[in-house]
């Protein structure tokens, strides 16, 4: 009955209090036939003050029930609205597979398959390529939805800073991913440093003293494969935290520390 008034009020008839109104009445209703047949059966007048009592439980008991109900009602919708979003979010999952929900940028899928490529076509046409990685520390300080929109705030950060052959990517929770193609070493320093001067300008108050970034970066080497150059990378980034500027150009002859 209630979605019935309540959708007629949508196209201008009677109000969801109506709705409310009319279950009340109804609730009287029954009430009073209850005491009515209470009466017959017993054969005499059970007396005023008993009919009053016994009304007035009945009519309380269908108040409640009804007040208990619409108090679910939000919870189930709250609920729904859950489940939908959850199934947005796996719906676009399906739909790109390549791509990072939170940032819209690669993710570790698309960010593998890129490297590979462009590892292909350096190692075979003799091109410079670098990547770097950019290790964010102290998210686990912040609430979560603080935490996304560090994340999400960042990644739009470095993707101003990079030129249009580049790309950028979250590898993990924690960690982006950029490839350089045609770039050495000397190219990956500038894009290093201008990576960290946007990422210490743009950062607001709601993260700025629980976040630390570092940023490594290594250059491909023709003949190496991916799992060698990701391992140098991430010992770049280790090595960053010592460094005054947090950041460590590593080169395929140095050592691991």
């Amino acid at each position: 009955m209630n979605e019935l008034i309540c959708s007629n009020n949508k196209k201008g008839g009677i109000s969801c209090p109506m709705a409310f109104t009319l279950k009340v009445i109804l609730i009287v209703v029954v009430a009073e036939l209850a005491i009515y047949l209470l009466t017959a059966v017993a054969g005499v007048d059970s007396g005023a003050l008993v009919n009053s009592l016994l009304r007035g439980l009945i009519i309380g008991i269908g108040i409640f029930l009804l007040l208990s109900r619409k108090k679910a009602q939000p919870v189930q919708e709250e609920s729904k609205k859950s489940d939908t979003a959850v199934d947005v979010i796996d719906d676009e999952s399906k739909k790109w597979p390549n791509i990072d929900i939170l940032t819209r940028t690669s993710n570790e899928l698309g960010l593998t398959i890129s490297i590979l490529e462009l590892m292909a076509l350096a190692d075979r046409y003799s091109h410079r390529l670098s990547i770097g990685m950019i290790k964010i520390d102290g998210l686990e300080n912040l609430e979560k939805s603080a935490a996304d929109d560090a994340v999400v705030n960042m990644a739009g950060l470095m993707a101003e800073s990079i030129r249009m052959p580049d790309r950028i990517g979250r590898f993990k929770d924690d960690v982006f991913m950029t490839l350089l193609p045609e770039s050495g070493i000397d190219g990956a320093t500038i894009v290093a440093n201008r990576l960290r001067e946007s990422l210490e300008q743009g950062k607001n108050e709601a993260y700025a003293s629980e976040v630390s970034v570092w940023i490594g970066m290594t250059e491909f080497q023709r003949g190496e494969d991916l799992q060698s150059l990701l391992d140098r990378v991430e010992s770049a980034v280790n090595l960053a935290r010592k460094e005054d500027n947090g950041i460590c150009i590593k080169l395929a002859q140095e050592a691991d520390v």
